[in-house]
């Protein structure tokens, strides 16, 4: 096999192997020579702090540790600039994160139709909502809530979501710990996808430019995949924003129409209390069914009117029960 990095022919080598030929600035060349680590990087620490601080120079110090050992090649695989890639996607995983205790109560609902007690929201609450206290969306902007605990509706509410969440694709409700854990498996893999899959490429009969693409290509690839989870968890929270906003629409109107319906129901159910119906059929005399308004045996109108237009014990009230609406 030649030395060097990019020869014609059928032999190759990578710019990026740990033990160091090539060259691709301070990535390549000795870059990556396999010497101990002997650097005064190890903190002693002075005195107790309180957790978060604790926490948050813990953190400086270990970036600051990997970062060093990653320049002087002690990190197999990695080199500064996939290192930073990597770096960047799980900042950018923030975000998302933190976005999801908004959408557990979907992954609740996805496993088990069952009772839910919470509901989905936006990252902002609207002062020109439409609906109630706990389901409504923003008048003049993309805000909602949807709650799954409401006793008039909140089985409904669920329904509405569910359906929304089959119509859409899949991938779109995947968790952003999902896609970190994702990105977490792209970086243990770069330790070793380098070493495991450049040597097909260097064995292969290819011109140096075709070697060069795959080198930095293999190189590069397990950090630009974890830098595109993080990303697609962000894109992925607004279109999920954009779907349940669209869904609480459709339930405010919906529910609204159910109160509306109730609402007209009712004062049909007044007028019908203020109504008196013959006990027996004023047309064949067969006994009323006090839950009818017409005859069974005949189909003639059983309504007097007016409580003067027959005697007494000879009418009735109409008896209101759930079937009546399929009733005549």
């Amino acid at each position: 096999m030649s030395s060097g990095s990019f020869h014609d022919g059928g032999s190759h080598t990578g710019s990026f192997h740990s033990s160091g030929s090539g060259s691709f600035g301070g990535f390549g060349g000795g870059g990556y020579d396999d010497g101990y680590y002997g650097g005064s990087g190890r903190g002693s620490g002075s005195g107790e702090s309180d957790g978060f601080m604790s926490v948050f120079k813990l953190l400086v110090f270990s970036i600051v540790f990997l970062t060093r050992l990653v320049f002087d090649g002690v990190i197999p695989g990695y080199n500064i600039a996939n290192f930073a890639i990597f770096f960047i996607a799980f900042i950018v995983f923030i975000p998302s994160l933190k976005e999801r205790k908004r959408f557990a109560a979907i992954r609740e609902i996805r496993k088990d139709e069952g009772k839910s007690y919470q509901s989905v929201w936006s990252s902002e609450y609207s002062e020109n909502r439409v609906g109630n206290e706990h389901t409504w969306y923003g008048k003049f902007d993309k805000n909602f809530c949807i709650a799954f605990y409401d006793k008039e509706y909140g089985e409904d509410n669920k329904h509405h979501v569910i359906e929304t969440v089959k119509r859409s694709s899949g991938i779109v409700w995947v968790s952003a710990m999902t896609w970190l854990v994702c990105a977490i498996a792209c970086a243990i893999c770069n330790l070793f996808f380098y070493e495991l899959v450049i040597p097909i490429f260097e064995r292969a009969y290819m011109t140096d430019q075709a070697f060069m693409f795959f080198d930095y290509l293999v190189a590069f690839l397990p950090s630009v995949l974890a830098l595109t989870f993080s990303i697609l968890s962000i894109v992925f929270v607004k279109v999920r924003d954009s779907l349940l906003y669209k869904c609480a629409v459709r339930v405010v109107k919906d529910n609204q129409a159910k109160d509306h319906k109730k609402v007209t129901e009712s004062g049909i159910d007044r007028k019908l209390s203020q109504k008196w119906y013959y006990n027996n059929c004023p047309n064949c005399g067969a006994l009323a069914d006090y839950h009818l308004k017409t005859c069974q045996n005949c189909g003639s109108s059983l309504e007097v009117g007016t409580a003067a237009g027959g005697s007494a014990g000879a009418i009735h009230r109409l008896i209101k029960t759930e079937d009546d609406g399929d009733k005549s």
